[in-house]
Parts: structure tokens; sequence; C-alpha cells
């Protein structure tokens, strides 16, 4: 039984990045999407872990990539990603539900298993003050269903989850604190060159072989601000943004 299922969700048609899912980081040669689902992987009280991506001819290659790599993938409406994930969680039928995205290669699997543990008394559950790609969503199944059948703007089809967190009259929020101290304000998502650049050298200096504890990429960025400082301008999109919620 999939009592927990994290949905990846993922695409190669970024419009600032494209193919980004699939470009290489460390010196092991692992993708970017590897990465993210063995981060997740680690997370205690997720079952199962299920990429989400579009239908259509452009998205074909990462399905046969994901395949090819043992990473379980599910296909559904391109544009509607509400939809998209309502038939992946209807295939599963899991009660609690993790939404991440596969440009987040320093998501927090720690952070994650705290967002689940808070869940109980919720309806949703986020986390404030985590560095912006480090993030995940957590939700009962429930919720989207409703979401699903009732959401009508295109933000809250094309995003998922903001039918949820926008309407505390239906549904109960909690946003938990982040589990470790930072001392500086870090951007951890592909979404440009200079977040890939940024990503490359701390996977370059610090991937093992093992997933990199969140706590050393800080300790890494503190030591080298000429690394973090290497996207500190790029604009946020409202995507990147809802990562922080």
């Amino acid at each position: 039984m999939v009592k927990t299922l994290c949905v990846v969700q993922a695409r190669l048609t970024s419009s600032r990045l494209p193919d980004k899912v699939v470009m290489k980081l460390g010196k092991t040669g692992k993708t970017i999407a590897e990465h993210v689902f063995e981060r997740l992987s680690l997370c205690r009280n997720i079952d199962k872990v299920v990429f989400a991506i579009p239908v259509g001819r452009n998205n074909d290659a990462l399905e046969s990539f994901l395949v090819e790599k043992g990473i379980p993938c599910f296909r559904g409406s391109e544009d509607n990603v509400l939809e998209r994930f309502y038939n992946c969680i209807k295939t599963y039928e899991p009660e609690i539900v993790v939404r991440a995205t596969s440009d987040n290669p320093f998501v927090d699997w720690q952070q994650v298993d705290a967002q689940i543990e808070n869940l109980p008394g919720f309806d949703y559950v986020s986390s404030k003050d985590a560095p912006l790609g480090t993030g995940a969503e957590v939700f009962y199944a429930k919720g989207l269903y409703e979401a699903y059948l009732k959401a009508s703007s295109d933000r809250e089809r094309e995003h998922v989850t903001p039918y949820l967190y926008l309407h505390p009259e239906l549904f109960r929020v909690n946003r938990i604190p982040y589990h470790l101290s930072l001392s500086g304000v870090y951007r951890l998502t592909v979404d440009t060159d200079k977040d890939f650049e940024l990503a490359q050298r701390v996977y370059d200096e610090l991937y093992d072989g093992q997933a990199i504890p969140n706590q050393k990429v800080y300790q890494y960025l503190d030591a080298h601000p000429e690394v973090w400082q290497l996207n500190k301008d790029v604009e946020q999109k409202e995507n990147d943004l809802i990562q922080r919620r």
C-alpha cells in the first residue's frame, strides 16, 4: 500500500533552461533528476517516489530516460498540472501526497519528513525560512481531489496547490520552521545557467556518491561566498516562489 506518495513534477521544456533535469551534476555523472530521486528516496515517511511528466513528443525522451534509470514515471496533461497530479494520485491511491519539483537537487529530505510528521490536524504543510529550492509541499490526497473539482483559475491549475493554501476558510495550513539555522540567503533551485553553475560547483566539491546533507551544503556556501553569489541576482519566477511555501 502506498500511504504517502511523492509526486515530482518534471518536464524537458523549461523556458529558461531546457533539458535541465537531464543535465549532469557532480563527478559521478548523475543527472539533476537522479539526484532529486535519490534525495527524496531517503525520506523515512515516503513510500514511493514517482515523476509526473507531460504527455506529448517533447517529453518522450524524458520518459525513456526515467524508465532506463528505474525511476517510476506517470504521464498526464502538459498545461493543466493539477489534472496531471489528480490522475497520478488516482492511480496510486495514497492518503498523503508530497509535491516536489525536478529542478531542486538540494531538496531537504529531513525537512520533508518533518512536514509529513506535522500534517495530522492540518490539510497542508509547507516550510518557512527554508532556502529556495530545498522545499516541498505536503497535503492529503482528499484535498487535491477537492482542488481538482473546484479550482477555476489558471494559476490554480498550473501550480497544483494554490487552491489549498489560498482558501484558509476551507483548509488548515501549517507552515513549520526550517530545521537548520542559516547564516545566508541561498538560491538552490536550478532554473538558469547561473543556478546550474552554482549547483555544479557544490556537487563537484561535495558529492561522493551519497546524497549531500543540507547542513554540509550550507557550510560550504558559508565558506565560499563567491559560489552562493553566482546566482544572487537571478529574478525569481512565481513557480520558484511557490516552493518557499
